[in-house]
């Protein structure tokens, strides 16, 4: 089978190895779609000291079952499934465990049909427990915060307000559901917020850009008591510049991220009914579509964001 492995910085290898084996607890998958993600993009930028290269990345699959072993009980040859996998994502094949994997509706892509990312943002949800009627801040809305965004829909909140620094993710977070769009090229948003919340700030408010600048804003639009959710994906050094006064706050701190395997496959559960029952609309997400064989330009346009970019996907 074919399979994209990292060599080095931009140093994607497009090569032939073994199709994997597979156990009887295990599904052989054929992968029909993997998406980039940017927590990827540090050790594809550089050769990270410390990570093991060739690296064989990708971990928002799927595709089709092409055969499953004796001891699979849910799943059956040519079912449309999205997958939980540890890497090995940019290839033809992977193998998975059954509690890996999950069903795709008839009627959704397997290029919407990406697990990982949405359990993650369910998985965040659940942790921050957002209460009926809570001002919801979102700063930063690319793909995880549409996402985000969209399932906050159904928390029952009194005002979602949208941040970012492109017009064009702001009239897509607009769309699907933001009551308020806000840019920080050309308004103060601190200043915005206290307006539209009598001077107090956001009940919760995720950080989900994952940059420096979407860390700093949390503090500046968070009313006293108010729930700071670090979301986005933090490679590299990240400063917290003044913590006494968030501690002087008193700050209802959240980590949106797990390590536990079954938190994490059940966030995956939960995401993809959300799917398939059409509670999350993918479809304006994936903006850009590459081959294997192009899977050097999906991470450039993921690091570039092109014109009209929210997210790349690699179609196998």
């Amino acid at each position: 089978m074919k399979a994209a492995l990292l060599y080095g910085a931009h140093d994607w290898r497009i090569e032939e190895i073994d199709s994997p084996e597979f156990g009887d607890d295990e599904l052989l998958i054929t992968i029909k779609a993997c998406g980039v993600c940017h927590s990827e993009l540090h050790q594809w930028e550089e050769k990270v000291p410390g990570l093991d290269y060739p690296r064989f990345i990708g971990h928002e699959a799927s595709g089709i079952v092409k055969s499953a072993g004796k001891k699979i009980k849910k799943f059956k040859e040519g079912d449309r499934v999205a997958l939980w996998v540890f890497g090995k994502g940019f290839a033809e094949e992977v193998t998975v465990k059954e509690n890996q994997v999950f069903p795709i509706a008839d009627d959704i892509t397997f290029e919407e049909a990406l697990a990982e990312p949405i359990s993650c943002t369910t998985n965040g949800l659940l942790k921050t427990n957002v209460q009926l009627a809570d001002t919801v801040a979102l700063i930063g809305t690319g793909f995880m915060g549409l996402i985000l965004l969209q399932q906050l829909k159904h928390q029952g909140v009194s005002k979602l307000i949208a941040i970012d620094i492109r017009e064009e993710i702001l009239n897509t977070a607009n769309q699907l559901g933001a009551d308020i769009v806000l840019n920080p090229a050309k308004v103060e948003v601190p200043e915005e917020i206290r307006k539209l919340t009598d001077g107090k700030g956001v009940d919760v408010a995720f950080e989900v850009g994952g940059v420096q600048q979407t860390l700093d804003m949390l503090s500046q639009i968070t009313r006293m008591e108010g729930k700071i959710v670090i979301f986005g994906y933090h490679p590299g050094k990240r400063v917290i510049n003044d913590l006494g006064y968030w501690n002087w706050m008193a700050y209802n701190i959240i980590n949106g991220h797990f390590r536990n395997m079954d938190t994490i496959l059940d966030g995956s559960r939960r995401g993809m009914e959300m799917l398939n029952k059409k509670l999350i609309n993918m479809k304006p997400l994936i903006t850009h579509k590459y081959k294997l064989s192009e899977i050097e330009n999906a991470f450039m346009a993921a690091k570039n964001k092109p014109e009209g970019f929210i997210k790349a996907v690699v179609v196998i």
